[in-house]
C-alpha cells in the first residue's frame, strides 16, 4: 500500500440512543499545538451537558441554544487523548475521541523562512503528528504502523530535524540515526499531497496506555460520609461509588463550576459521574453535582 492509498486516521465518533450526536470541530485529530491550554469546540443537541476528559482532568460545560459549545482545557506535554461526551437528562450519551499533541518546542515557520512558509501556505494544512511503531527505516524515510494498523510514511531528509528521547524522567536530544525499528515515535511536521509527513520534530517515547473513560448521569439515592448510592435514569439499578483523594468534586449551576465537598451533595440530587473503567474496580475521576435552579 502506498502512502497515498493509506486511509487517513479519523476520530472515533459514537452516536447515542436515538441519534443523539456530538461533533468536535476543534481540535482536529492529530493536531500539533504549542500552547499548554487549548479550546475544544463543537456541536451537539442544544442546551445539553458536555464533558471534556483529558489527561489533566475533566471539564463540564453546556451547549448553547444552537447546540454549539466551547471550553478551554489544559494539556500535558506530548500525546493528549481527549474524550468529549454529550449527555442529556435521560441518560443518553454520545462521544467523540480526539488525539492532540502538545509541544512547546515545536517551531512554526516565520516569515523569514520563505521556503517552508510557502510550502505550508500551498498545502493549507496546520502542523500534524504521525504516531506509531517504527517498522522500516530508509535513507530519508521512516515507516510506522499506527495503533489502528495503518501504515504511514515520514520524511526525515529535511535539515534540522530535532529528535528527543522522552523515555524515563529526563528528555534527551539524540541523533536521527538513534531511532530504531520497534521504537514508538511521535513525529511532528506538515503533511504533503501524498500523505507523507515532512518531519520537523520527533519524540521517541513509550507507547501510551489507553484510559477508558465512562460518563453517566445519575440520581443520588443515599449519601454517607465516604460514598454515594446512585440510580441510573435509564437503568434504574443502584450503584455505590466511593470517591478517593484524586476525585474532583464540583457543583455546576448556570454555567459556573464551584469546588464542593462530598457532604454538600444530598439525596435526590442529580450528578454527572466521570469514571476510569480501565481496571477493576472503576475509579471515580470526577463528580459534578447539578444544582437545582
Amino acid at each position: 500500500m502506498t502512502p497515498k492509498d493509506a486511509p487517513t486516521p479519523t476520530p472515533n465518533i459514537q452516536a447515542g440512543i436515538g441519534q443523539f450526536m456530538i461533533a468536535v470541530n476543534k481540535p482536529e485529530n492529530f493536531d500539533v499545538v504549542t500552547s499548554s491550554s487549548m479550546g475544544v469546540s463543537g456541536i451537539t443537541k442544544p442546551s445539553t451537558l458536555v464533558i471534556i476528559s483529558t489527561e489533566k482532568g475533566d471539564y463540564l460545560t453546556e451547549s448553547l441554544g444552537d447546540g454549539t459549545f466551547s471550553k478551554e482545557v489544559d494539556l500535558v506535554s506530548g500525546i493528549n487523548n481527549i474524550k468529549v461526551s454529550s449527555v442529556n437528562m435521560q441518560g443518553n450519551v454520545a462521544t467523540q475521541e480526539i488525539v492532540a499533541i502538545y509541544s512547546a518546542s515545536f517551531q512554526t515557520p516565520t516569515d523569514e523562512d520563505e521556503t517552508v512558509a510557502q510550502k505550508i501556505a500551498q498545502a493549507g494544512n496546520p502542523p500534524k503528528a504521525y504516531i506509531g511503531t517504527v517498522t522500516d527505516i530508509a535513507d530519508s524515510t521512516i515507516q510506522i504502523k499506527t495503533t489502528d494498523r495503518q501504515i504511514q510514511q515520514i520524511e526525515t531528509g529535511g535539515s534540522g530535524v530535532v529528535v528527543v528521547n522522552t523515555k524515563g524522567t529526563n528528555n534527551k536530544t539524540v541523533k536521527l540515526t538513534d531511532i530504531a525499528i520497534g521504537d514508538f515515535i511521535v513525529a511532528m511536521g506538515y503533511v504533503d499531497g501524498d500523505d507523507v509527513l515532512d518531519a520537523q520534530r520527533i519524540l521517541v517515547t513509550d507507547s501510551p496506555v489507553e484510559t477508558k473513560i465512562s460518563v453517566s448521569i445519575r440520581k443520588v439515592n443515599d449519601v454517607t460520609k465516604k460514598s454515594l448510592t446512585l440510580v441510573s435514569e435509564n437503568e434504574g439499578q443502584a450503584t455505590t461509588i466511593t470517591p478517593d483523594k484524586n476525585t474532583s468534586i464540583e457543583s455546576f449551576s448556570d454555567g459556573k463550576i464551584k469546588e464542593i465537598k462530598l457532604s454538600d451533595i444530598s439525596s435526590s440530587d442529580t450528578v454527572v459521574v466521570v469514571s476510569d473503567t480501565t481496571g477493576t474496580p472503576a475509579l471515580t475521576r470526577a463528580l459534578f453535582n447539578l444544582e437545582k435552579e
